[in-house]
């Protein structure tokens, strides 16, 4: 285990974020977020913000870990860099408690106990706990 395993699966976890939110909000087909007719304008507007404040998160989180800058490779930058994404991934459990909001595509037969994006989330908060445990472990020995 090291520092650069670290800092990767970090980084996997927030270009995920980014890529996977790009995918499925804007570029797969049928359009079911950005570009869906059905969505009103301002809905779109809000996916929009949604996936550039992700992509920026993204930006920012890779910064912290291979930035230049003083603190580079400190506890903090590594904690504030799986702090980034991680705000997006938990933030998909509160939605889940408004009323009448699905984490299903609106259309979308359920195939699974829960929505795959949920999941995804869950594997991923695990994948980022897992990676501060190990930068503990690494910065303890």
């Amino acid at each position: 285990m090291s520092l650069a395993v670290v800092k990767a699966l970090i980084a996997f976890a927030s270009v995920s974020l980014s890529v996977g939110g790009w995918y499925f909000d804007a570029i797969k087909q049928p359009p079911t977020h950005l570009f869906n007719p059905d969505w009103l304008p301002h809905a779109r507007y809000h996916s929009a913000l949604w996936l550039f404040s992700v992509s920026l998160s993204s930006l920012g989180s890779l910064w912290l870990l291979w930035g230049s800058f003083e603190g580079r490779d400190s506890e903090l930058a590594i904690r504030m860099a799986a702090f980034l994404p991680a705000l997006f991934y938990l933030s998909f459990f509160p939605s889940l408690l408004f009323r009448n909001t699905s984490a299903w595509d609106d259309g979308e037969k359920p195939f699974l106990f829960t929505a795959p994006q949920v999941l995804i989330s869950t594997l991923m908060l695990l994948l980022l706990g897992a990676s501060l445990w190990m930068d503990k472990q690494l910065r303890t020995h």
